[in-house]
């Protein structure tokens, strides 16, 4: 039966993928034939689909008079019409298109197209675990652009990149500065939601298998059994939306569901839980300055020895992941606070209440870093437009 259900999954979803194939080529071919531009946004991951279709939506609503947009995804969720379920694999048979966007990391692509990575980080917080950062340049080498937010994660991808340079199969792609549309979004709705009643704390945690020696999941139980025993806050848990199914993560929820001061939340748009939430915890997720710039409320970092023994080491090649220097952790206590497992949690959080006033002002001087925060649109357009109308330098 198992076998039966596995051979009709991925006949359907060969039969999809081939239909869209098909229809995707017609709308290719009718924009060719009417001269209009195609770009084709494709979302490679099925779990983290949702957290970034509103914002991609919002930043092409002005593109429908003159280009013709398709999105491609593998998620189970229905959604709009211009959405095609297509595997990555399939996507070598599409007729070439004017750009290819993602903003998580493709291994195949749409042959003879410009490759656009849209970077889905606010700050230069390490982007894999050093143990696949080679690989990561690999499959970065295949774009042709990087779209970012500021010359802060310019440089840490220059770096990045530096640091295999003699790999023949690594080659830095163009790297732009246009700030970031996630966050000039998320601001509007921000704004209008703002709660005057902040009764939350925020949990949050990275990855939990891109980082296992940094990761918070492991005392994460006992914080929030503190937090809930100790203080007045309800507790909403928000884990990376790759790992909602993750064992791990269902031991903690399912340890805490009958507790009326506990939340699980799933959703796909975060700014309501931000927005009524007086401070996030986390351990080195890129959520942390997210968060704070959205909010102007203090972040908990949560760092445990494995984390701290890694930032301050003085061996030479592990020193070259360079995360002493890196602004994500110079910062941390300039927009939060640092604590580790032999912590009381619950002390700090209550002090943590009464100083929101000061990180408001710290976190707003930071937040300057990113230089083009509420231009990100036209940034965005204007990269865009180059791209499509001096395709020359591609060819």
């Amino acid at each position: 039966m198992n076998n039966f259900n596995f051979s009709y999954f991925s006949f359907s979803e060969v039969f999809k993928s081939l239909l869209s194939v098909i229809v995707i080529n017609i709308l290719i071919l009718y924009s060719k034939l009417n001269k209009k531009k195609t770009i084709f946004f494709y979302h490679p991951r099925k779990l983290a689909t949702g957290i970034h279709t509103f914002y991609i939506e919002d930043l092409f609503k002005d593109y429908h008079q003159n280009f013709v947009l398709v999105y491609g995804h593998i998620s189970k969720k229905k959604l709009g019409k211009n959405y095609f379920y297509i595997k990555e694999g399939y996507l070598r048979f599409l007729l070439n298109v004017n750009i290819f966007i993602t903003t998580n990391v493709c291994d195949k692509f749409i042959n003879n197209s410009i490759k656009v990575y849209l970077n889905h980080h606010i700050y230069d917080s390490p982007l894999v675990n050093f143990e696949k950062e080679q690989k990561l340049c690999e499959k970065f080498s295949s774009y042709d652009v990087i779209l970012l937010p500021s010359q802060n994660l310019i440089k840490l991808f220059k770096e990045m990149f530096i640091r295999y340079k003699d790999s023949p199969k690594i080659k830095l792609p163009i790297l732009k500065e246009i700030g970031y549309p996630k966050f000039d979004f998320l601001e509007k709705k921000i704004k209008k939601n703002i709660k005057s009643q902040i009764n939350n704390i925020l949990i949050s945690p990275t990855g939990i298998h891109g980082y296992p020696d940094f990761t918070i999941i492991d005392n994460l139980k006992d914080l929030i059994n503190e937090l809930i025993c100790k203080t007045n806050f309800n507790i909403i848990f928000r884990p990376h939306p790759l790992n909602r199914h993750d064992p791990k993560i269902l031991q903690i929820t399912e340890f805490f569901e009958t507790n009326a001061k506990f939340h699980y939340d799933t959703s796909e748009d975060y700014s309501s839980i931000y927005s009524k939430s007086m401070c996030l915890l986390t351990d080195q997720s890129d959520t942390a300055y997210m968060f704070a710039f959205l909010t102007m409320r203090p972040v908990v970092f949560f760092s445990n020895k494995n984390l701290d023994n890694f930032i301050n080491t003085k061996e030479e090649k592990t020193k070259l992941y360079n995360y002493r220097n890196l602004n994500y952790f110079i910062n941390r206590e300039k927009i939060g606070i640092i604590i580790n497992q032999d912590t009381r949690i619950s002390e700090k959080i209550n002090k943590l209440s009464h100083e929101l006033k000061k990180y408001e002002l710290s976190i707003s001087e930071i937040k300057k870093d990113i230089k083009y925060l509420g231009q990100s649109k036209k940034r965005f357009d204007d990269e865009i437009n180059n791209l499509i109308f001096d395709r020359r330098k591609f060819c």
